[in-house]
């Protein structure tokens, strides 16, 4: 009860598990105390876990207590049947007689088949029945054997692992590595405190991040609004081939008027200058002809 919080005061069910917490842990140190008569009872560590396997370990032992109980009782009504029971003077006188006809060596077989029967726990002194249960005896004995020779390795392996175990334990608790340090207060304080301021400017980053969305949405056009859309995207570069198809043709057209350059703007003018260059144009193909028989007749 010693661990309630001031929220599990208004909580009737943690209120509830805590009593019961609380019970159980006052039935096991009962026990245990019961258990080791008088002797301290080893240190171990609270939680629910622990308790868990306490309260299991603890009904475990009750039942067995219940059970070797019921045995010792049934063993003494057995026992005090069998003192009740009345003896019967012919049997004896049969198996005084029958001692007495023995030889030493038939006696000592008789004393030792009884003794068998006996420590078997046998119905009867038949030689194959008896030899059947100290067969099953024999099994038993070796099967307990081996769980024991078992038991005793994990036994080992555990205090191997407890022992492992303490090592690191002593480790944690005397290497200054491992040691909390002194400033982990201000740390705590310091980081927290970064942390506040943090939040906050990510708080007015994300108002002025909406405030600019809010603007930018009312300052865009209807149609504007949807510019980054794959329809509007896939429209520009439609355009865009357009309009580089619509420039070669015109960078092609104004290669062609270049060619003209030089004539004059009226058509029937043009066409003269043009006659005149296509004359000049044929008298010097006919010198270059002339040219060129003369060097093949050399």
């Amino acid at each position: 009860m010693d661990n309630l919080t001031p929220s599990d005061l208004f909580s009737p069910s943690k209120a509830r598990q805590q009593r019961a917490q609380a019970q159980d842990w006052a039935h096991i140190d009962s026990w245990l105390s019961y258990k080791y008569a008088g002797r301290t009872v080893p240190t171990f560590e609270r939680n629910e876990e622990t308790l868990k396997v306490l309260r299991e370990l603890s009904m475990a032992n009750e039942r067995a207590d219940e059970e070797r109980a019921v045995l010792e009782r049934v063993e003494r009504e057995a026992l005090k049947e069998l003192d009740e029971v009345e003896k019967n003077e012919d049997d004896e006188r049969i198996l005084s007689t029958l001692e007495a006809s023995l030889t030493p060596e038939g006696e000592q077989a008789l004393d030792a088949l009884a003794s068998t029967a006996v420590a078997l726990n046998a119905p009867t002194a038949d030689a194959q029945t008896m030899a059947h249960i100290l067969i099953q005896h024999t099994m038993t004995a070796q099967n307990l054997t081996n769980q024991l020779a078992h038991i005793q390795t994990l036994q080992n392996y555990l205090d191997k692992q407890q022992s492992l175990l303490r090592t690191q334990l002593d480790e944690l608790q005397t290497n200054p590595a491992f040691a909390t340090p002194s400033n982990l207060a201000r740390q705590t304080t310091e980081q927290t405190r970064q942390v506040k301021h943090l939040r906050a400017k990510i708080r007015e980053h994300e108002d002025k991040l909406s405030s600019l969305q809010s603007s930018q949405s009312r300052s865009m056009t209807p149609g504007s609004q949807h510019i980054g859309s794959p329809e509007a995207i896939s429209e520009m570069l439609e355009q865009q081939k357009a309009l580089n198809a619509l420039r070669e043709k015109v960078e092609r057209l104004e290669r062609e008027v270049d060619e003209f350059a030089g004539l004059p703007a009226d058509r029937e003018a043009a066409r003269k200058e043009v006659g005149k260059l296509e004359v000049k144009l044929d008298e010097l193909r006919r010198r270059r002809d002339e040219l060129f028989e003369g060097l093949v007749k050399r």
